[in-house]
């Protein structure tokens, strides 16, 4: 059964932001902007490649995606009747019932639900390398992370997509006050961490 994840937070009307990326030692960075409309959040990502997500308003469940490699489409994503994907050419459906999260917006709609201690949930994972999952979502605690900003109280938070033979787990720090920012990163390897450096809003 799947546990509808109750969005309660609103996010402010437009944001920009940067990330550091440490992926096995390799650093990078990537830049971000956000601005609400009637259609919802927009989101747009630029590093090496270039993501741009529409967000829906009430859910920030994933309305559209584009992400584009070396000037090339890899994946486009419409929700309309259906959950509809082009994934390197190759096209996919999906029932839309219930709300879908694609993996490359969690980072985004994640801060979105309404965490409390003991918080458990489950939603919809759109992969594109496999299909849609069931995947769980649970409140570890309260942790202070410290970055250049300066130190957040965040929640922290682990998914873990139910995949056969799939056992790694993701973590994501919230920060539990307005305006709820995505302030760190991680996984299971330990390799890949993700780290929020520079941050503005209106």
């Amino acid at each position: 059964m799947i546990v509808l994840l109750l969005f309660l937070q609103i996010l402010p009307a437009s944001e920009s932001f940067a990330y550091e990326t440490n992926e096995k030692g390799r650093i990078d960075s990537i830049f971000g902007t956000s601005r609400r409309d009637s259609l919802g959040y927009h989101v747009r990502y630029v590093w090496d490649r270039e993501i741009e997500i529409i967000f829906d308003s009430g859910n920030l469940s994933t309305l559209y995606l584009r992400k584009i490699v070396d000037g090339q489409l890899e994946l486009e994503i419409k929700k309309e009747k259906k959950f509809l994907v082009n994934f390197k050419g190759r096209e996919s459906q999906y029932s839309a019932n219930d709300p879908v999260y694609d993996r490359h917006a969690l980072e985004f709609a994640l801060r979105g639900f309404n965490y409390h201690e003991g918080f458990k949930g489950r939603f919809r994972l759109h992969i594109p390398e496999f299909m849609v999952v069931n995947a769980d979502l649970e409140v570890l605690g309260e942790e202070a992370v410290v970055t250049e900003l300066g130190t957040f109280e965040c929640w922290k938070i682990k998914m873990k997509p139910r995949v056969l033979f799939f056992n790694w787990r993701f973590f994501f720090h919230i920060e539990k006050e307005y305006p709820h920012r995505f302030v760190k990163y991680s996984d299971s390897s330990g390799e890949n961490v993700i780290t929020l450096i520079s941050y503005t809003s209106d």
